[in-house]
């Protein structure tokens, strides 16, 4: 049964708390979530937790902007999301004095996670990423589900039918988009602190800037860490051949996910879970 708790704290003068889960003992690992509408760290990783918790302290937390958390991720002071996460998750961890973890992250969560691991190296063990945002992709402008999940909130704001159409491009089989998960999501997401202050957002002047591009970031080459990059060969929102972007990460396996859209984790938990085991826990 997971302790739900929060952790608060303040950064420039500006107040944030983070919502978090925590099941079992063992090393640290800290699962961070994806961007979309109404994502959360327990509906993220609700076929992992139990399996990781086996083995490690498992924390699956709400990044702020999201969920329970405060809805203020841009008080972490830079245009970049995925840098702003990282500066959230290592005030989370400096509050409740964690001082290394390994790192899962889907989508801007692994983003996120590199990005810990570029800015912080010591506080970073080993790196699990999952169809991580950031890849740069010649030709290739945002995905249809990128777009979907950058103007959620613009217009006439949250709707099923919306949620419904990026849920559809999340999963290769979307049998499993069931009426109560799509219902679930759909309350996590009409939130009106979050409408009011959405965490990721289409920029006025289009697409985000390439220098936004993680891979574009020459420390990726000099990372220290073990790292697993794990992608879905169906993955729809961001493209496989993302891979390529990551390819300079000096200590990083990759493993193909076949019959597999961008929830990895969740799509896949069956191969997911003990593959990540299996890599954390290795010598």
């Amino acid at each position: 049964m997971s302790d739900s708790k929060f952790v608060h704290g303040v950064h420039d003068g500006k107040a944030w708390s983070i919502h978090y889960s925590v099941d079992g003992e063992g090393p640290a690992l800290i699962l961070l979530h994806g961007g979309g509408p109404g994502a959360t760290g327990m509906s993220n990783y609700s076929r992992n937790i139990a399996s990781l918790a086996e083995h490690f302290t498992v924390y699956a937390i709400d990044m702020p902007g999201w969920g329970r958390s405060s809805k203020n991720l841009q008080i972490f002071g830079t245009p970049n999301p995925f840098l702003n996460g990282a500066r959230a998750l290592k005030a989370f961890m400096d509050e409740l004095g964690i001082s290394k973890a390994h790192l899962i992250g889907n989508s801007f969560g692994g983003s996120v996670a590199y990005y810990m691991a570029m800015e912080y190296p010591d506080a970073v063990d080993r790196l699990v990423a999952m169809g991580p945002g950031g890849a740069y992709i010649e030709g290739q402008g945002p995905t249809e589900g990128i777009m979907q999940l950058l103007t959620y909130y613009s217009g006439e704001g949250p709707s099923r039918e919306k949620l419904n159409a990026f849920l559809h491009n999340l999963v290769h089989d979307t049998s499993v988009l069931t009426p109560e998960l799509i219902e679930q999501r759909f309350a996590a997401s009409n939130d009106a602190e979050i409408a009011a202050n959405p965490p990721l957002t289409l920029p006025p002047a289009g697409p985000p800037p390439r220098q936004f591009y993680l891979s574009e970031d020459v420390r990726l080459s000099k990372l220290p860490h073990r790292c697993l990059l794990i992608w879905g060969q169906q993955d729809k929102v961001n493209l496989p051949a993302g891979v390529q972007s990551f390819k300079s990460v000096p200590d990083q396996d990759v493993v193909l996910f076949a019959q597999c859209g961008h929830w990895a984790q969740w799509e896949q938990a069956s191969k997911f879970n003990p593959l990540v085991t299996w890599f954390l826990k290795q010598a």
